[in-house]
């Protein structure tokens, strides 16, 4: 369960006045207010979902400002931005948002150490989102012969390790999802024996997909188009704790 602050800051309440919610705000995190300065990010990021976007913007960037004069607390709240807008198993999640944050974050250039990565999810943050047109690398099948994805009807895709211990969950928790399935594997190259799946195998799938992510879905058109943007897998059994959404 999140733990969060029973009251907002002051004046801070409502949608509208996200954009001031780091207004006399301290940013600086050390040992003694830790827990305290984690709630009020998640306060930020439960705000955020009844917010116009264009003002969690604004507060986003006003709390970069403070975290400009402040390096360890920059790294600190990086990390937990990355964890509730990027990663798809938080309520958060909000590739919009990501995105403006890791502009920002490329900009400001204070983690030089970590800019390779922010470049790398800021490409993965941008795929296949609802109503673009699909993407993803060239398929094969088991004896690397290639395969197309289905044209003409709707399609689950489900990016997976088939060696992983929940994999046979996730498949089980796709299966009465409408439209053709195709399970695109990396790691081992065994299948499990789940019928209604087709596996396809793919050499650049990092050059697509973040597969520390996986397994996760996403769903598609008969004219290749997502209807249904990155996901986990909707299985009770199979989701990360909830106190677990940051890095």
């Amino acid at each position: 369960m999140f733990t969060l602050l029973s009251l907002l800051l002051p004046g801070c309440s409502g949608g509208g006045r996200i954009a001031s919610f780091w207004d006399g705000v301290d940013i600086k995190v050390d040992e003694s207010n830790y827990n305290e300065a984690k709630d009020r990010f998640i306060d930020f990021a439960e705000m955020a979902l009844d917010s116009p976007a264009e003002k969690t913007k604004q507060g986003l960037d006003a709390m970069f400002d403070k975290l400009l004069t402040d390096e360890v607390a920059y790294y600190v709240y990086e990390e937990w931005c990355e964890g509730a807008f990027y990663n798809i198993f938080s309520p958060y999640h909000d590739p919009e948002l990501f995105e403006h944050v890791a502009a920002r974050l490329e900009s400001d250039g204070v983690m030089p150490d970590r800019l390779e990565r922010i470049k790398t999810i800021r490409h993965y943050n941008s795929l296949n989102l609802k109503g673009q047109r699909c993407s993803i690398p060239a398929l094969t099948d088991a004896a690397g012969i290639p395969v197309d994805l289905p044209s003409g009807q709707d399609a689950v895709i489900l990016v997976i390790n088939p060696g992983c211990r929940t994999c046979s969950s996730a498949l089980a928790s796709l299966a009465e999802k409408p439209g053709r399935h195709v399970a695109i594997c990396f790691g081992s190259p065994a299948v499990p024996d789940i019928p209604g799946w087709d596996y396809c195998f793919a050499h650049d799938i990092q050059d697509y997909f973040d597969t520390e992510a996986a397994p996760f879905w996403f769903a598609i058109d008969g004219e290749g188009s997502v209807t249904i943007p990155y996901s986990a897998v909707p299985d009770p059994g199979f989701h990360k704790p909830q106190d677990q959404w940051d890095y």
